[in-house]
């Protein structure tokens, strides 16, 4: 077999590593120099044909509208409307009425890294006698630089470990994990938010991917049940135990906001109503420090559309989740019977699927014009790149097939 271009695409692919590109970078400038190439690495949902999906109409619609109202040269935030936007959010992932008091809401900017990096500031801000980030293997590799800015240690734990570890902030994700798509069961998230409450451990739960571990299901059940089942299965737990968490949720994903990056959103639970007060001073200076007490207008009208339009933005994210069950159907149809099966059983979800890969399948994979991600033996693939075109998806998903395990 001729593997000459893939071969080529290899060397420049080490290359770009040695000029010091990191993995994602790397896959998205080999697929843009090939204009046969078909884009598996970018972390962004993808329609049928490669392309990134459209942005949410309904963001672009409130930031015009916002950027009319910015002709003063001042400061402006959505101070004004946090408290009916704090019930907006809560709503949105279903947390029952009953708890909202219990709750209190920032919007940190840079989307759901800018929420998780405020939320470990906040929480090394409580307690100063943290001195590790733990982490679940395999997840998202910005976690350890985010460990490194917060002058903490990080240490990588099993995808469904239990973290008690005396000093150690545990971080989860709440949903499928980034990047391997696992989805932990109801006993693993039950046990967590147990130890949790009973070590007096709080938490920080990376919310990336709201509803999406059930995308399969959207054909099925409503967005509402989806959602609803989402809240049962990673955040229900943590307020039934009475356990303090930090609900980091990002809004690109959900709502297809990437190109326009608004803030992220910050709830932080606290099962005591004393607690309060020290709470807001701590999360005043660690929106100070952030410099997010004032806001981008993109912020302001993301702020704004989900309080007056959450049906609209509700129905832009069951758009995302009815492309990724299609693009999740397709795998499933052709992967049966080979190595790569069980990545689309009910276990794994969302958007990547991250298999161990053989040793040169990187030159195999390159040479169908193909571009996911590679990195420590692993090939990442963002599950919505498989084309709409059946005979094209059958003979990319061969090669993964055959290249991994």
């Amino acid at each position: 077999m001729e593997l000459q271009f893939g071969k080529s695409v290899q060397e420049e692919s080490q290359q770009l590593s040695q000029s010091g590109k990191d993995v994602n970078q790397i896959a998205q400038i080999l697929c843009d120099k090939d204009n046969q190439g078909h884009n598996y690495g970018i972390g962004i949902v993808l329609n049928g044909s490669g392309q990134p999906m459209e942005t949410s109409a309904t963001l672009i619609e409130y930031t015009k509208s916002e950027l009319e109202s910015s002709k003063k040269g001042t400061y402006m935030n959505s101070a004004k409307i946090m408290e009916d936007l704090k019930k907006i959010i809560l709503h949105w992932q279903r947390i029952p009425e009953k708890y909202h008091d219990q709750f209190k809401l920032v919007l940190p900017s840079d989307a759901g890294t800018g929420a998780v990096k405020s939320a470990i500031e906040l929480m090394t801000l409580q307690n100063p006698e943290l001195q590790t980030l733990g982490i679940q293997k395999l997840g998202w590799p910005a976690y350890k630089a985010i460990a490194k800015l917060a002058h903490l240690q990080c240490e990588e734990f099993a995808e469904d470990a239990i973290i008690t570890e005396k000093n150690t902030l545990p971080v989860y994700q709440a949903g499928p994990m980034n990047t391997t798509g696992l989805v932990c069961s109801q006993e693993i998230v039950e046990a967590r938010a147990k130890a949790a409450s009973e070590n007096g451990i709080s938490v920080v739960l990376d919310r990336a991917y709201p509803g999406f571990e059930f995308a399969r299901l959207i054909h099925s059940k409503p967005y509402d049940e989806l959602m609803r089942m989402s809240y049962e299965l990673q955040i229900q737990p943590f307020i039934e135990q009475g356990a303090s968490f930090a609900l980091a949720i990002s809004p690109t994903k959900a709502f297809i906001t990437f190109a326009l990056r608004p803030c992220g959103l910050l709830l932080i639970f606290y099962p005591e109503a004393k607690q309060n007060q020290n709470l807001t001073n701590w999360l005043n200076m660690t929106m100070r420090a952030r410099g997010s007490s004032f806001e981008h207008v993109v912020s302001r009208a993301f702020a704004k559309a989900l309080v007056n339009d959450l049906p609209r933005l509700e129905g832009e994210h069951q758009v995302a989740l009815e492309r990724l069950a299609e693009a999740e159907t397709g795998w499933r149809k052709l992967v049966q019977g080979t190595q790569i099966e069980y990545l689309y059983s009910e276990q794994y979800a969302g958007l990547f699927r991250n298999p161990q890969a053989n040793q040169d399948a990187a030159v195999h994979i390159y040479n169908e014009h193909i571009y996911p991600v590679f990195s420590q033996g692993r090939c990442r693939q963002n599950v919505t790149g498989i084309p709409s075109d059946e005979q094209l998806a059958k003979k990319h998903v061969a090669v993964f097939a055959e290249q991994c395990f």
